[in-house]
């Protein structure tokens, strides 16, 4: 790493503690579980990761790179072959996280005829579903397959062909798969049949897949409507890539431009919405059950205003997708601790923030695949050549 700028290194050492960080916080939290001492493991996770940054830090070569097509390819399987080990393996309702729940239930009762949203998990009577209308059209063919887990498999895939697309290097795309599929908190997300993660791997592919195939916002309005609208249609949490990703063009846009891009976004959510609106024009059932009061439930308003003054700030930060990765991270992370802290405040902690159930650790994983991106493409001299937003 003696070859990377000094100020490189120091955001390349920034997301190596936040990636340590993220995967430690799952580690410290459910490893005591069990009977294995958890700073064991967390000691040892850290040397893991340590030792395959420095030896792919090293220089590469032609060999190399050859060698890890194999690699990129065998890896891609074991980890896929994981997955269905834990989908099989693992009982969904013997785990006390009801997101798998929250879109099969949401389905069984749509073709119930029965209003959706309404629908508890599996977990308890007073969890509802949270995702916004198109995760569920995303998720309904895995869905129709019998188990919304195979969804796992799909954005994995989709993950590491897009990556392997903006790397345009076996070796780096290798990197990458190799630091996601040693995070405890990946297979966590796994184990558990989360889609958090998902979403956020979808978000990361559609940003790399804009960027580089050399669209921008100006020449390419509708589509970069189509992606804001239909992605900020899923959940909440998605938008904040997007907005630190299109902020900065949008503010070059014409009025018209402008009025144009903000008025398709929200026709596509409203469309999104709207049978959902519509369900019972009697009782108006969608404004005493919605998504948004999952989603929106222990927001913290001081929190939100502060965070939307960052993300402009942000937005300016970035040149070139690479630093963009940089940057997503640290204002996602920043957001989700923010929320944490204001969470603690509000609620205090019962026994421990790892053992009170207030507090879930899971949504630090928004960061992996940024925080990753970057670690995995350090050298990459791409801040002039991807800067076409």
């Amino acid at each position: 790493m003696t070859s990377i700028p000094q100020k490189k290194a120091f955001i390349y050492a920034v997301e190596l503690l936040l990636f340590l960080f993220v995967n430690a916080l799952f580690i410290l939290k459910y490893v005591p579980r069990t009977d294995i001492n958890a700073y064991s493991v967390l000691g040892i996770f850290c040397i893991v990761v340590l030792a395959i940054v420095y030896l792919f830090s090293l220089p590469g070569s032609k060999k190399k790179e050859q060698l890890s097509k194999a690699g990129f390819f065998l890896l891609l399987s074991l980890i896929i072959g994981g997955i269905i080990v834990f989908l099989i393996k693992v009982d969904r309702y013997s785990v006390n996280v009801d997101r798998w729940s929250a879109v099969t239930f949401f389905l069984d009762n749509l073709f119930q005829g029965n209003y959706p949203y309404a629908a508890h998990t599996h977990v308890c009577e007073t969890n509802y579903p949270s995702p916004f209308p198109v995760w569920y059209v995303v998720n309904l063919p895995f869905y129709l397959m019998g188990d919304v887990g195979l969804g796992l498999i799909f954005f994995i895939l989709l993950t590491a062909f897009i990556v392997r697309y903006y790397f345009r290097s076996w070796y780096k795309s290798l990197f990458f798969l190799l630091l996601l599929s040693i995070s405890p908190a990946y297979w966590w997300e796994v184990m558990v049949r989360s889609d958090a993660l998902s979403n956020a791997l979808l978000v990361f592919t559609a940003i790399i897949w804009f960027n580089r195939s050399g669209k921008s916002l100006s020449k390419n309005l509708v589509i970069a409507i189509l992606i804001c609208g239909l992605i900020a249609s899923t959940r909440l949490s998605a938008i904040l890539p997007l907005a630190l990703y299109f902020f900065k063009p949008f503010i070059q846009l014409k009025l018209k431009e402008k009025t144009i891009f903000l008025s398709g976004i929200l026709l596509i959510i409203l469309a999104s919405f709207l049978p959902f609106i519509l369900w019972n024009t009697e009782t108006w059932i969608f404004f005493s059950r919605n998504p948004f009061m999952s989603q929106s439930g222990v927001g913290n308003t001081y929190v939100l205003i502060g965070m939307i003054i960052l993300g402009i700030a942000f937005s300016f930060r970035w040149k070139g997708l690479h630093r963009f990765f940089n940057t997503a991270s640290l204002f996602i992370f920043i957001f989700m601790a923010l929320s944490q802290v204001s969470l603690i405040l509000t609620r205090g902690i019962n026994g421990s923030f790892f053992s009170d159930s207030t507090y879930d650790v899971s949504y630090f994983s928004l960061i992996l695949p940024y925080c990753i991106g970057y670690l995995s493409g350090i050298s990459l001299s791409d801040d002039n050549r991807t800067s076409n937003i």
